[in-house]
């Protein structure tokens, strides 16, 4: 027999114990959907809680719950608070932008009541309540990452699942791109409309990316060249090309093309695997001066895990990783590399992104 959950009023005052002795009754108020809670503090100050409590909820159906949950609380002048078996990071990352509080059965927590001074986070607590969805598919992965890149360089687009599983840039199975649409769809990313996909959170998307790709980022491979880095830039770029090796400005030397208040000094190229080859890098040892270096290098060339990361290469004249390959890429350093990705994010990003997920709260 499932364990049956502790009721929220003494849950809520286990975890307040900490900031004082707190009185928590039901209110005889309250609606078909929620329950409210009258609270009494150390202070002698009242709060009220406008309370949701659900056994499951997905990121795909958190909008229409944390809209519904925020707007009953306004009216009844009261705190909203979801209290769920469960409550997945994309959950959580959603109540946030509506502003509610989180507790799960288990006492993993996220309140916050500024009015009353009573910020609380608990995580970590072992939940025998619920399970979290392990087997969902990671749309983050090199294969599956290249619907999402997709729809990301043109964010308030809308895709039929055949058109998009055979895009030049994608080229998947109809089986997985069906589960790539499930998983973005049940993560909150996504909607589907008129029998096509959009975007529904492209920039949540795409920061969820960002932290995964700092764990998942292509190696670097230093090296040492002569010279100053545009000549050496535009030297390489044109071996690389008369070699027929796939080949794009990256990192720092992409950004400053396309954010010339960048500064830099070390070279960076993403290459096709050949370019890592022995008589490959004996060749362009010979044409360019070129040496692999433990320490002190200043051209760095780094294989991508899936040629996807050459979607949309630009050119400035000479070939850069797309927009939103070198922010990703940028986004993996700390300190510059940051700061520079955000001048490409302001620029070159930010405005699509706002006004797709604009456009896709009409969707619902």
């Amino acid at each position: 027999m499932a364990q049956a959950p502790p009721p929220f009023e003494k849950l809520l005052a286990q975890l307040l114990a900490e900031l004082g002795a707190f009185d928590i009754k039901v209110s005889q108020s309250g609606s078909n959907s929620g329950r409210d809670y009258r609270i009494m503090g150390p202070a002698r100050r009242t709060m009220h809680l406008h309370v949701f409590t659900y056994q499951r909820l997905t990121p795909a159906t958190a909008d229409a719950v944390f809209r519904r949950l925020r707007d009953e609380s306004q009216q009844a002048k009261a705190e909203p608070v979801l209290y769920a078996s469960v409550v997945s990071d994309r959950t959580a990352k959603i109540a946030k932008e509506y502003e509610v509080s989180l507790v799960d059965f288990a006492g993993n927590c996220h309140l916050v009541f500024p009015e009353f001074g009573i910020y609380v986070s608990r995580s970590g607590v072992r939940n025998p309540f619920g399970k979290t969805m392990s087997g969902r598919l990671n749309v983050f992965s090199p294969k599956s990452s290249r619907v999402v890149r997709v729809m990301l360089h043109e964010p308030s687009r809308g895709w039929r699942l055949g058109e998009l599983a055979e895009h030049r840039d994608v080229r998947i199975s109809g089986g997985l791109m069906s589960r790539i649409k499930k998983s973005m769809i049940d993560e909150g990313y996504a909607v589907m409309h008129d029998r096509q996909l959009f975007l529904k959170r492209s920039e949540a998307l795409l920061q969820d990316w960002v932290q995964h790709y700092r764990t998942d980022k292509p190696k670097e491979n230093g090296f040492y060249v002569r010279g100053d880095v545009e000549a050496v830039e535009s030297k390489l770029a044109a071996w690389f090309a008369h070699a027929k090796i796939e080949h794009a400005l990256s990192h720092f030397s992409a950004a400053w093309r396309l954010a010339p208040e960048v500064r830099y000094s070390i070279s960076s190229f993403l290459v096709s695997a050949e370019a890592l080859q022995a008589d490959t890098l004996a060749s362009l040892r010979e044409a360019c001066g070129v040496r692999r270096v433990d320490s002190g290098a200043n051209l760095i060339l780094r294989i991508p895990k899936d040629k996807s990361h050459f979607s949309g290469r630009l050119a400035e004249p000479l070939e850069t990783t797309s927009h939103l390959q070198t922010y990703l890429d940028l986004m993996t350093l700390e300190g510059r590399g940051e700061e520079a990705a955000m001048a490409i994010y302001d620029e070159h990003l930010g405005p699509s992104l706002e006004s797709a997920d604009h456009a896709a709260r009409s969707l619902e």
